[in-house]
């Protein structure tokens, strides 16, 4: 039987998520089953169109509802949108939870789940817990803006990725 791994990928450059999709696609080269979950407002629909063509080895989910580009890193949000993007993750990590307790894929991918936590709608506890009782064949890996300290003992594989420009063209 496999044994998986839990990695990080974390920083304010770009690439993180890159970094998490090239993993799950070497994942099911390797005839292993993918799930994403996405957690912060991404708006990627391009992306996310290319790895539903994918299904059902890759799947894919995002709970947070589109707000026509208002972003909750934005500044300052009022109660209610906070109270909703809050139930959406909420909504999300119980998902995430289930994953882990039906076992139903080999690597998990929890996008932008550390942001969830530094900005106060997910605690360190929920990922570490979430971490403990995976099953020992499943890969995850996390990314997000920042490295909590409470999970870096609970993680194999950490990476800062790090880039000095917003945008790279080739």
């Amino acid at each position: 039987m496999r044994e998986g791994h839990v990695a990080i990928y974390y920083g304010k450059g770009k690439g993180k998520t890159a970094v998490a999709v090239g993993r799950g696609i070497r994942a099911i080269g390797e005839g292993l089953r993918v799930v994403m979950i996405q957690f912060m407002d991404y708006h990627n629909s391009k992306e996310v169109a290319l790895l539903k063509k994918m299904e059902p080895d890759f799947r894919i989910f995002r709970f947070e509802r589109d707000r026509d580009g208002t972003g909750i890193h934005d500044g300052a949000i009022d109660e209610q949108l906070r109270r909703e993007v809050s139930n959406e993750i909420r909504n999300a990590f119980n998902f995430a939870n289930k994953i882990v307790d039906t076992g139903e894929c080999e690597m998990l991918l929890l996008d932008g789940v550390l942001e969830c936590v530094e900005m106060g709608y997910l605690t360190e506890a929920d990922i570490a817990e979430l971490i403990e009782k995976r099953p020992s064949y499943m890969d995850f890996i996390l990314t997000g803006t920042i490295l909590p300290a409470g999970l870096i003992e609970k993680t194999a594989n950490i990476y800062q990725l790090v880039s000095e420009k917003e945008d790279v063209k080739l």
